[in-house]
């Protein structure tokens, strides 16, 4: 199978600082969504889905929660004694320092990449949602005799990462342009890259040698008239964390069952880390309507439109409209909330008022309002 001769690199800390307070103290790929997962759960099945048993994960910084949900790597069949689950630390060598972008990140793991035998190798950042059919990508590159294929969609480009790019196509689906400006109707990259191995490592360590610093930059900037580049359209649901609201948009985009159908599909099911709990508990007068509950919670009062991760308690006479709360958080009685993300172990006092457009989004860890 094709899938067995290829090995898997997600980034786990791609645009951390786009996110502001959320990735503060996690990176990018530990970063709650939908209920129940984390963000990197979604690169890291999409790779099992294909048969890739083989991944390393770069980290940075704040990395801690990270390797707790990654754990051996079980959920995502990656506990191997052979290939498995790697996580490649930020220091490749005693004089190394923090890589500054995924250029630098790969440079920092070559004697992986050099020890390793597989041909291909895909790249997968962690900001972004998507059910993507591996299998069927790496199908289409070698079908193409492709050097490099990147996973497209087509809409409004995401405008908070200046790295992000545009394409044109010819009528064979080779990438002929690339733009790095933001624009409104396009096919724009979710940074899903397959790459032959010795390529990739030639090209890091020619761009690294050169004093470059973008990794999109150098295989894509010029790179499109040297190599056979080609596009693999993403048709099903996508999203990327490039903000504060995208983030909201997309974990409330769930709440649409088209859009849940297309994320968490059967044949290529998202998997995750289990916390089994009890299941949730409703109030004789709890109220909730368009509503992802997570396992745990206590519902005395209303719920609408939001998502509430494991053990979110909302008290009697409180109601919670356009919300994200995390683990463990507590809206007290006769409250109301609207538009706000909680993070973990929140408490939100009796009484209280907050309306996240006017008062701020987010509320960190342990926070009591």
């Amino acid at each position: 199978m094709i899938t067995n001769n290829t090995l898997g690199i997600i980034f786990a800390n791609s645009h951390d600082a786009l996110l502001g307070k959320l990735t503060k103290h996690r990176s990018m790929g530990s970063l709650p969504f939908g209920g129940r997962y984390r963000l990197i759960d979604f690169s890291l099945s999409n790779l099992s889905n294909a048969g890739v048993d083989k991944v390393g994960v770069i980290t940075k910084a704040n990395y801690y929660s990270l390797m707790t949900h990654l754990g051996s790597g079980k959920p995502w069949d990656l506990d191997r004694k052979n290939g498995g689950l790697s996580i490649l630390p930020p220091y490749a060598s005693p004089d190394a320092q923090v890589y500054k972008g995924r250029l630098e990140a790969i440079y920092g793991i070559l004697e992986y990449l050099l020890e390793a035998t597989e041909e291909y190798v895909v790249l997968c950042d962690s900001d972004v949602v998507a059910n993507i059919d591996i299998k069927k990508m790496l199908a289409y590159h070698k079908e193409k005799q492709a050097d490099i294929t990147v996973v497209y969609a087509h809409g409004t480009k995401p405008e908070g990462q200046n790295d992000m790019m545009n394409f044109g196509f010819d009528d064979d689906g080779r990438i002929i342009s690339v733009n790095f400006e933001a624009a409104e109707d396009c096919d724009y990259s979710l940074d899903t890259t397959i790459i032959g191995r010795q390529l990739l490592i030639d090209i890091v360590t020619s761009e690294i040698e050169s004093g470059r610093v973008s990794l999109s930059r150098g295989l894509f900037g010029s790179g499109y008239h040297k190599y056979r580049i080609f596009g693999f359209k993403q048709e099903g649901y996508s999203a990327v964390m490039d903000s504060m609201k995208s983030y909201i948009k997309a974990n409330l985009d769930l709440l649409d069952c088209k859009n849940r159908a297309e994320l968490f599909s059967r044949k290529n099911p998202i998997y995750t880390k289990t916390r089994d709990d009890m299941p949730a508990k409703y109030g004789i007068n709890a109220k909730v309507s368009d509503a992802i509950i997570a396992d745990g919670c206590i519902i005395e009062g209303t719920v609408k439109n939001s998502i509430l991760f494991k053990g979110v308690k909302v008290m009697k006479g409180a109601v919670v409209e356009n919300c994200i709360l995390m683990e463990g958080t507590v809206i007290g009685a006769d409250s109301t909330v609207n538009k706000l993300v909680t993070d973990r172990f929140v408490t939100v006092s009796d009484g209280s008022n907050i309306d996240g457009e006017k008062d701020g989004y987010y509320r960190e860890k342990n926070a009591v309002i």
